[in-house]
């Protein structure tokens, strides 16, 4: 297992967990439908786009926040 901050707060997650699995998760626990694109996220200060996040492998220690895109132009 390993420990990372997700928006403040500390989670729990298996070894290996990809960043992709992690914001299903998200959605799954607020009861909203697993739409990848309701989320934008960072990780440790860096955007990760969506294409980017079954690539990205958490690491102990992660810092990750979600925020909601911004749309328009």
């Amino acid at each position: 297992m390993i420990t990372v901050k997700v928006n403040g707060e500390d989670k729990q997650l298996p070894t290996g967990t990809q960043l992709a699995q992690l914001i299903d998760i998200l959605l799954q626990e607020a009861g909203q439908e697993p739409d990848p694109a309701l989320l934008a996220t960072a990780v440790n200060e860096v955007f990760i786009p969506r294409q980017q996040r079954a690539e990205y492998f958490l690491k102990e220690n992660d810092e990750v926040f979600t925020f909601s895109p911004i749309t328009g132009g």
